[in-house]
């Protein structure tokens, strides 16, 4: 017996079901195909978006916000040349937030060669602080809003990092995150509209940080974030992505989309600081463009 099939319907089962996001562009860019891998890592169920352009679906980014279209986008580089493509990016989830994931596209070809579309195979760049891992560790101690460390577990872990200075005289990054405008949105629109805000953010902040940091609850609108690098100019480079990306998050709220504004400061801790002078000393906050203490505006076009 051969140890191939060329059962069609067996081989499509097999890729429907692989656990990594699959999907097939044509030469338009339209979704052709979408497996449930894709389903689980965006978001997106197969009916919502068969036949659409994967632009307005996925709407890649770098990790300083920019879009990835003409030259810079791994589909149009195969479409032209017929080569593979790798790319580390940053989607766009249903939900709004951003997620880092690993990209591969594949050239099919036709007759005479001719690039008749695009395979994308993709999975999700996971960290090991995800919530379902903490859940397990720490049970009790999350936040019930976001599912990320609780403010007083968080302050827990920085005071032991803070102490575990005095003997390894080393130092490590720390990153303050605060959502802008929520106080005239919560005031506007009642204290569970800010909700998909705060998610939105933990989201995007649980998958842009490295797996060795660590994320948690500050202040009712604020994350903290602790990093293992204590160069200053990574966690500055830290500060920086997180806030790009934080800005090109979306929520939808009764019909409106709206972007999310933060602003990231950021400091290095060394032996002999205090949490509170650590946090009071932070540097410059870096600030989302156009971003202020107004109530979040809906997007328009």
């Amino acid at each position: 017996m051969s140890g191939q099939s060329n059962d069609p319907a067996l081989f499509q089962s097999l890729v429907e079901n692989l656990p990594i996001g699959i999907y097939i562009l044509d030469r338009e860019r339209r979704i052709r195909f979408w497996n449930r891998g894709a389903e689980q890592i965006t978001g997106y169920l197969a009916h919502e978006v068969m036949g659409q352009a994967c632009r307005g679906i996925l709407e890649h980014c770098d990790r300083h916000g920019r879009a990835l279209c003409g030259d810079r986008c791994p589909v149009s580089a195969t479409l032209h040349d017929g080569q593979p493509q790798q790319a580390y990016v940053f989607s766009l989830h249903k939900q709004g937030h951003r997620l880092g994931v690993q990209v591969r596209t594949l050239p099919l070809l036709g007759g005479e060669d001719m690039i008749n579309g695009v395979a994308v195979v993709f999975e999700e760049a996971l960290s090991d602080s995800r919530p379902e891992a903490l859940g397990r560790l720490m049970f009790g101690c999350l936040d019930p809003i976001t599912g990320i460390p609780s403010q007083r577990l968080t302050r827990a872990v920085l005071s032991e990092c803070l102490a575990g200075l005095e003997q390894s005289h080393g130092g490590f990054g720390v990153l303050r995150i605060r959502v802008l405008g929520l106080d005239e949105f919560r005031a506007k629109h009642g204290p569970q509209s800010v909700i998909p805000f705060l998610n939105t953010t933990a989201q995007t902040l649980r998958h842009s940080l490295d797996p060795e940091s660590f994320l948690g609850r500050w202040g009712e609108d604020e994350f903290l974030a602790v990093l293992q690098s204590a160069s200053p100019i990574r966690v500055a480079s830290a500060a920086e992505t997180l806030l790009n990306l934080i800005s090109h998050s979306e929520v939808s709220w009764w019909g409106d989309r709206f972007l999310i504004e933060a602003v990231v400061a950021y400091t290095v801790a060394r032996p002999g600081d205090k949490l509170e002078t650590l946090l009071r000393d932070m540097q410059q906050p870096h600030t989302a463009a156009g971003a202020g203490e107004s109530s979040p505006g809906p997007l328009r076009g």
